[in-house]
């Protein structure tokens, strides 16, 4: 059976043969520009080849460029492309098609300056489509060809008619000609035109307000009020006024009338409580009106949140606030807001700072009930639950975290979960699970320093898989080279290596023997494992008196000093393996 293909070449080859009014040549070019046409959804390889051929025989051929234009826009041979519907666009200069293609080739380029006589050409042949004037009008605008941008919008007007959008944008565009007759003029026009619409006569007060002719100003205003009294932008207006003209005491008696009014729209409360903000900073005089201001706005059980928020800003911003004293306001939004996610976290890092751990579960445990995939909140539970040592229930709470995992989980996250249960579950003598809780970490974060060297550290304590930890733990030291802990951990597991001398020299950098012993003592980071591992080291490097010395130490940083096999290796002066 033939292919599908095969069949529509030998069908064409019937067209052609079944029309000998054509040239012999426009029959081939007509067979292989439709040949073409049929590869298009199969092969544009194909397609392409055939097209080219078409320009063989006829170079000018305008249906054959325009295809092979787009062919190469598709492939990124933008300028192969233009070439192309350049060349279709001028022996066919009336097909609409090819003119919008090459304009939109141009633009998405960047190449406007280009695009703006082949638009206006398209422009001229079909007048009546808005849509070509309207990327006209961006372009001039964009290129700051601003009396240009204007003649299109009148073009617009004609076919459309005067609306305000197309009012205000001329008049934004007289502006900058610094033209401020016309665009006066065009102002008083759109509100003459469009008498009941508020926006305009508002718009014309707040131009009035900027060269300073206030009683014009009042004027738009008050028609504005008669139609729309409750309108936002005109409550703004009409409070900027009284400042404008320099009445200070006016200006704050209608801010204040208007973050106290209930009825007012809500993001002007804010916005006029935000400049009782400002003006209180500036002014410190201006501070205990603010707070009055306050207790009415926070009277009620549950004020709105925004109202917190802005309390928030002012404790801090203004009255420079320390954390402890924010405390009881972020409280008192989560009262209202229990789900309000920025300051949960917010509250979660002050108990971290402070060590809460009860807040920190306690915390954790009402976000995810209204926020059960956050990752975040499911580790410091976690976290805080293994510092209460409630193992178990901490692999629980680290356990649910996994399942919440999807592909739009942060991966450093992810992997903090994964190393947190591999401590939980190591601590709790699952050796086996905790070592592929690490595995799971890795996958997410191969460069998880903290999980690299807990899982080198148990890797050498069991004497295992030696050279996996090594590796392991040299990424840690070379990550963070002054790190103690890794130090410790590395000059570990050369020395279950048994590569004594090498372990000695990074173990100094650990413990330096140099030191007085009340200095070794107070060292928080010379636990009495480090210790003891460094008497180790020494004593297999034959220097039993500084070996002695180490482990002397380590037995005073022992809380009940119970540690046989220390004893014995004080004893017996000689390192004895657990």
């Amino acid at each position: 059976m033939r292919k599908r293909r095969d069949i529509t070449r030998w069908l064409l080859r019937l067209l052609v043969a079944a029309c000998p009014c054509l040239a012999w040549g426009q029959q081939r070019l007509t067979y292989y520009y439709i040949a073409a046409l049929s590869e298009a959804k199969e092969d544009a390889s194909s397609m392409a080849d055939l097209l080219q051929h078409c320009l063989e025989i006829d170079p000018e051929n305008p249906a054959a460029n325009y295809n092979l234009g787009l062919l190469y826009y598709a492939i990124g041979q933008d300028s192969v492309c233009m070439e192309k519907l350049k060349k279709a666009v001028e022996n066919d200069p009336r097909n609409p098609t090819y003119k919008e293609s090459l304009a939109s080739v141009l633009m998405a380029t960047r190449q406007p300056d280009e695009a703006i006589p082949v638009l206006e050409d398209m422009a001229r042949l079909q007048t009546k489509r808005t849509d070509i004037l309207a990327q006209l009008f961006e372009l001039y605008k964009s290129a700051g060809r601003t009396t240009d941008a204007i003649r299109v919008l009148e073009r617009i007007e004609t076919l459309l008619g005067n609306n305000t959008r197309i009012a205000g944008q001329k008049y934004a565009l007289y502006l900058d000609l610094g033209d401020t007759v016309q665009a006066f003029t065009k102002l008083r026009e759109l509100c003459h035109e469009f008498p009941y619409d508020a926006t305009n006569h508002i718009l014309l007060g707040d131009e009035y307000m900027t060269i300073a002719a206030y009683d014009s100003a009042l004027v738009a205003y008050d028609r504005a009020e008669r139609i729309d009294p409750r309108n936002v932008n005109l409550l703004h207006s009409r409070m900027q006024y009284p400042l404008l003209v320099g009445d200070t005491v006016q200006y704050r008696t209608m801010r204040d009338a208007i973050v106290l009014d209930g009825t007012t729209d809500m993001a002007l409360r804010i916005k006029a409580l935000g400049a009782l903000l400002k003006d209180a900073y500036l002014e410190p005089a201006l501070r205990k009106h603010a707070e009055a201001v306050f207790d009415t706005l926070l009277a009620p059980d549950k004020p709105d949140v925004a109202f917190l928020q802005m309390y928030l800003s002012y404790k801090s911003m203004v009255e420079g606030a320390k954390e402890q004293e924010l405390i009881p306001v972020m409280e008192r939004i989560l009262h209202v807001r229990p789900d309000h996610l920025e300051t949960l976290e917010a509250v979660v890092q002050y108990y971290i700072a402070q060590q809460n751990v009860r807040g920190i579960e306690t915390l954790c445990q009402s976000a995810l009930i209204y926020h059960p995939n956050e990752l975040l909140f499911h580790y410091l539970l976690g976290v805080s639950l293994l510092q209460q040592e409630r193992n178990e229930e901490a692999v629980t709470a680290l356990t649910t975290a996994i399942r919440q995992v999807n592909e739009n989980s942060k991966p450093e996250m992810v992997g903090n979960i994964y190393a947190l249960q591999g401590d939980v579950l190591h601590e709790m003598g699952k050796e086996r699970a905790a070592f592929e809780a690490y595995d799971s970490c890795l996958a997410y974060v191969p460069d998880h320093i903290v999980c690299l060297n807990n899982y080198a550290y148990f890797l050498s304590e069991k004497g295992e898989r030696l050279d996996v930890a090594e590796k392991m733990s040299y990424r840690t030291i070379k990550a963070q080279p002054s790190n103690k802990t890794y130090l410790d951990t590395y000059a570990w597991i050369l020395f279950m290596q048994e590569d004594y001398t090498t372990a000695r020299n990074y173990m100094q950098r650990v413990i330096d023997p140099a030191q007085q012993d009340s200095t070794l003592l107070a060292d928080s980071e010379a636990s009495a494992v480090v210790l003891e591992h460094a008497g180790d080291i020494y004593a297999q490097c034959g220097e039993t008196e500084l070996a002695v010395r180490m482990w002397k130490l380590a037995q005073q940083k022992l809380p009940e000093k119970r540690n046989a096999t220390l004893n014995r290796k004080i004893k017996k002066r000689k390192y004895i393996k657990k």
